[in-house]
């Protein structure tokens, strides 16, 4: 198709890859069990794979299942309904996984190719990932199959409708725009996916609000059919007051500013601060599931620093919500 060419009608699919990314998401910004899609799992389960999946990859960043997401793009099983294609056993890159990923920031990116670049080179790596990603997936395969899969179908048909009757994009599918006047880029991907039949729609059950993925085969815009701009903007000040309480402690705080100027232990931070290490441990815990501190091995010890790109996104997200910004 032509760049001139009308807009093609976008696709309308499930995706168990994408719920799947969601999960690992979730189990990120809720390690204590506390969102109800994890309710499956139980609050011991959720805190160990949130632990295994933050400290998987030790290279200086937690959160994130993107590299799955590209492999199932690549090996055709990124709008599969069940995963047992996927998992255990990854499938080795099938293309190049550099075509994409405009959606991600330039950090992000090179984070995603460096994990793809692994997974593809080191089969125990790529086995131990695999192993991962399953046990998390498959304590919600009964609620997928019984009420998440028959509800983004039925979610899927009834917009599928809407696009079939010549409804405008952005008006059938309103989280469209919504990323539109997010981020004016990722509405010059979306404008420029449709041009050229690479955009999916993809309802989502276990899924937040909005997602946009740039992949290699498909640019992919993911909402959830449930979430009323109420409930979406509770979501979303739920998540921006805990992770600003974590800010309402001074000595964690004056942690966080420690971190900032370098890379420091658990020990050393105790000795600096006059504090016994669990107390330290304990507010580096809080800091962690901010996201406002990572990690990295340096021989026996393990180094903290701040997370200075996550603040920042932080805090813009604050001062843009609040108009702050202007």
């Amino acid at each position: 198709m032509g760049e001139d060419s009308a807009p093609a009608i976008p696709e309308v699919r499930p995706s168990a890859p994408l719920e799947l990314l969601w999960l690992g998401h979730l189990l990120i910004t809720h390690p204590d069990g506390g969102d109800p899609r994890l309710a499956a799992l139980g609050p011991e389960m959720t805190r160990r794979l949130a632990s295994e999946l933050k400290d998987f990859w030790e290279d200086g960043h937690e959160a994130g299942m993107a590299e799955m997401v590209v492999l199932a793009d690549l090996s055709g099983e990124l709008f599969a309904e069940r995963l047992d294609r996927l998992l255990p056993e990854l499938p080795v890159l099938g293309g190049p996984a550099a075509a994409g990923l405009r959606s991600e920031t330039d950090e992000d990116r090179v984070r995603i190719l460096d994990r793809l670049d692994r997974l593809t080179r080191d089969r125990d790596i790529r086995r131990r990932y695999g192993l991962l990603l399953q046990a998390i997936w498959q304590p919600l395969v009964p609620e997928w199959e019984t009420r998440g899969l028959p509800q983004v179908r039925a979610a899927g048909a009834s917009l599928a409708r809407r696009l079939q009757r010549g409804e405008p994009l952005s008006k059938a599918a309103e989280v469209v725009e919504r990323l539109r006047r997010k981020n004016q880029a990722w509405g010059e991907l979306i404008d420029e996916a449709e041009r050229r039949a690479r955009l999916v729609l993809v309802p989502a059950y276990f899924g937040g609000s909005w997602s946009i993925w740039d992949l290699p085969h498909h640019v992919v815009v993911g909402f959830s059919e449930t979430a009323s701009p109420t409930e979406e903007l509770l979501g979303e000040a739920r998540h921006l007051s805990s992770r600003l309480r974590v800010l309402g402690d001074a000595t964690r705080m004056a942690l966080l500013l420690r971190l900032s100027e370098r890379p420091t232990s658990v020990g050393e931070l105790a000795r600096i601060f006059d504090l016994a290490q669990p107390t330290v441990s304990a507010h580096l815990r809080a800091l962690r599931d901010a996201a406002l501190v990572t990690t990295r091995r340096d021989g026996p010890r393990t180094l903290y620093r701040a997370d200075r790109e996550s603040l920042s996104e932080l805090l813009s997200q604050v001062a843009e919500r609040t108009g702050a910004s202007g």
